[in-house]
Order: C-alpha cells, then sequence, then structure tokens
C-alpha cells in the first residue's frame, strides 16, 4: 500500500452508511444531473493530499460498485441500523491515522465544491485551532475539521452523548467557526422533493460564490 495510504496528512470520512428511509430508496445512488450523489461529494471532497475513507454498511455493495476506479478506502459498519451516525465516524475514523487532521462529512451533500475543502484546510493550517467548522450566515455545516489529536475522543462517541456535538460542547474554546459565504455547506438531501425542488437552490448557488 503506497505511503499516502499509510501515513496520510489528512483523512476524509464519508459517511455512507445510512438506510435513506425518507427518500425512499438509496439515496446516495440517486443521480442529479447524471452523477450519483455519492460520486458526487467523492469527486469534489477528495483532494489530492487526503485519504478518503467512505464508511459503508446499507446496500454496501452497490454504493462500492458505484464508486470502482474512485481512490478511496471502504470501512464496513455492521452496526448502521442501530449505531446511528456516531457508529460510522467511528468505523471511519479508526481505519486511518491521519498525522494532521480529520474532515468528517455525510455522503448526501451533493454541492459541496473541492474549494471549500481546500478553504477549510488552509483555514486550519493558518491557525491552531483544534476544530474548524466552517459557517454560512451564523449557521455551522460541513465537512467538519478534527485535528488528529482528538482522535480517541472521536472513537468515545456515541449517540446517548450527542455524538460529535459532545466533542464541540468540550472543546468550545478550541473550535474556528468561520464565515465561507456558500450554503452548500448546508444543503444535505433527505427527500426526493428535496432535489424536485431544485430550482430555488440553483438560483440561489448561481448568486453565490463558485
Amino acid at each position: 500500500m503506497p505511503s499516502r495510504f499509510t501515513n496520510p496528512e489528512y483523512a476524509l470520512i464519508i459517511l455512507a452508511a445510512g438506510e435513506s428511509t425518507r427518500f425512499g430508496e438509496n439515496k446516495l445512488l440517486y443521480k442529479i444531473d447524471g452523477k450519483s450523489i455519492i460520486k458526487r461529494v467523492v469527486d469534489e471532497c477528495s483532494l489530492e493530499e487526503f485519504v478518503t475513507v467512505v464508511v459503508v454498511g446499507h446496500e454496501r455493495e452497490m454504493i462500492e460498485k458505484e464508486l470502482i476506479g474512485e481512490n478511496v478506502i471502504f470501512a464496513i459498519n455492521p452496526d448502521y441500523k442501530t449505531g446511528g451516525m456516531s457508529s460510522s465516524i467511528k468505523i471511519g475514523v479508526s481505519r486511518i491515522n491521519p498525522s494532521r487532521a480529520y474532515l468528517i462529512t455525510p455522503g448526501d451533500m451533493p454541492y459541496l465544491q473541492r474549494w471549500i475543502c481546500e478553504k477549510i484546510i488552509n483555514t486550519y493550517e493558518k491557525s491552531k485551532a483544534k476544530i474548524v467548522i466552517p459557517s454560512f450566515e451564523g449557521k455551522g455545516g460541513h465537512p467538519i475539521l478534527f485535528d488528529s489529536s482528538l482522535k480517541e475522543e472521536l472513537l468515545a462517541i456515541n449517540e446517548e452523548t450527542k455524538g460529535l456535538k459532545g466533542i464541540l460542547n468540550k472543546h468550545t474554546d478550541e473550535i474556528l467557526k468561520f464565515e465561507i459565504g456558500t450554503s452548500r455547506i448546508l444543503i444535505d438531501i433527505d427527500y426526493k422533493d428535496d432535489i424536485k425542488t431544485r430550482k430555488p437552490i440553483d438560483k440561489m448557488l448561481n448568486s453565490e460564490k463558485s
């Protein structure tokens, strides 16, 4: 295995294990403008300096097939039905040991763009913050960056202690939340209507930084 995979500076954890119960089918395989949601997220967010870990569970074979040819590592979450998002985060974090930081994002955010991840990394490298959160008009979004020194805390999260929110609440004085200028960091897909009503979303995004 190349050293980039065994000793990366950054690890991108994409959470792709959920059942998409509100969507009615596996939303990550749903195509927007000819490309599946999960493939859009992988293609836009996987920077050269990243090792990308895709955490799979529900219909994992289909997700893996969809990402054939992508430079990613798969991590299987056997508890995706009962463990919540926390279980997927722990599976992803345990799979890789970056020297600098983890970036964590849900896999259902098809409007993320490469420059957003680059901006998060640049902001982190210029600061001493252990946690970096992009925001739009004061509301935090994804991906969220966690310094690698927080690995053990990431591995200890659970739904009972509010998952990542438990870490954020503990380290309020070590969080850097910065305005990124786009709502792309906030838009996820839960229902098919979220896609069917795209015109206002597209209009809004076109008026923002692209």
